[in-house]
């Protein structure tokens, strides 16, 4: 495809996006939590680079039977992303152990020892998102998917934006790779919303069956993986791992 093409297959299957991503990998969800910038006072702190993460928030909704956790997708509080997995839930309140079985059936034990810092806790409270479940208390707008960036290259839509994280949506002409950035415009015709992606085209379909990107720092090289194995001190230190998530739907949960 050219660049051209590539835009207008970009832009098609963001039509349906409302700000609502469905997680198919329950080990990528984890993954993903487990380095999300989520929102409230402690994500703002952590982004200025004062205090440290000991605990992460995994809302469950009884009812829809989900995990789900939402993020500032731009520079609006009202414009919020959220994300889910269906699943049943884990019959722990609060996981604030390494060997809980949350942890053990989705992460490795290099992974466990790694990700999860010390006196860590995953607090997963049955809740229900009100203010979701009633639409008529939000301001109705649309939301309007636009493209606003198109990376020829991985490797450096990667090393340029330093990503935690990438988003996957598979199809059978081409993977779409992207980031819901923290771009914002009102549309200045209604009172819709704009919200932002930036996006690669994935054509060879290389990257779907890998969880992990590692690159070394000041290298443009990447390694496929599916699971962080054992490194020295130095090689950590030396490289960046991005989080291949993948999309399973953009349906409202």
């Amino acid at each position: 495809m050219n660049f051209e093409e590539k835009y207008e297959f970009a832009k098609e299957k963001f039509k349906t996006f409302r700000n609502y991503i469905e997680i198919s990998d329950f080990r990528q969800f984890m993954l993903l939590i487990l380095n999300i910038e989520g929102d409230g006072a402690e994500a703002i702190m952590r982004q200025l680079g004062m205090g440290s993460k000991t605990k992460t928030l995994l809302p469950y909704d009884p009812f829809k039977k989900a995990y789900y956790t939402k993020v500032i997708s731009s520079l609006s509080m009202k414009n919020q992303l959220k994300i889910y997995i269906k699943s049943e839930k884990i019959n722990e309140s609060l996981l604030n152990k390494s060997d809980s079985k949350i942890f053990t059936e989705n992460l490795s034990e290099y992974e466990r020892k790694n990700l999860l810092p010390n006196k860590f806790a995953l607090i997963t409270p049955s809740v229900v998102d009100t203010l979701y479940e009633n639409p008529e208390k939000i301001e109705k707008k649309e939301i309007i998917p636009v493209i606003e960036s198109l990376y020829e290259d991985l490797a450096e839509f990667i090393a340029s934006q330093n990503l935690k994280y990438i988003f996957i949506l598979e199809d059978d002409t081409a993977d779409i790779l992207f980031t819901v950035n923290m771009s914002y415009a009102p549309d200045t015709n209604s009172s819709n919303l704009i919200q932002f992606f930036d996006v690669f085209i994935d054509e060879e379909k290389k990257i779907r069956n890998h969880t992990f990107i590692r690159m070394k720092k000041d290298e443009i090289d990447m390694e496929f993986m599916n699971e962080i194995k054992e490194y020295s001190h130095s090689d950590i230190f030396k490289s960046h791992f991005t989080i291949i998530v993948k999309i399973k739907s953009f349906d409202l949960l």
